[in-house]
């Protein structure tokens, strides 16, 4: 059984910060991408199993959040 990762995104207008952390809470991957439609979704394809996302709420999430929950496996 794959266990559950968790994602934490610090978004900024022209960046995305990212934090990957298994269920024991060991960093698996970070860094940072561009924020545009395009990358995310290419960093997106690079997770593997079932994955849930924190986010900050600020003026530049609202289209990253719906993007995420399109893109969530289920």
């Amino acid at each position: 059984m794959t266990s559950m990762n968790f994602i934490g995104l610090d978004i900024h207008k022209k960046t995305i910060s990212y934090c990957v952390k298994d269920a024991a809470g060991e960093v698996l991957a970070e860094g940072t991408i561009s924020s545009t439609r395009q990358s995310l979704d290419a960093w997106m394809r690079t997770l593997c199993g079932p994955w849930t996302v924190a986010m900050e709420a600020t003026m530049f999430t609202g289209w990253i959040y719906d993007y995420c929950s399109l893109m969530q496996p289920r």
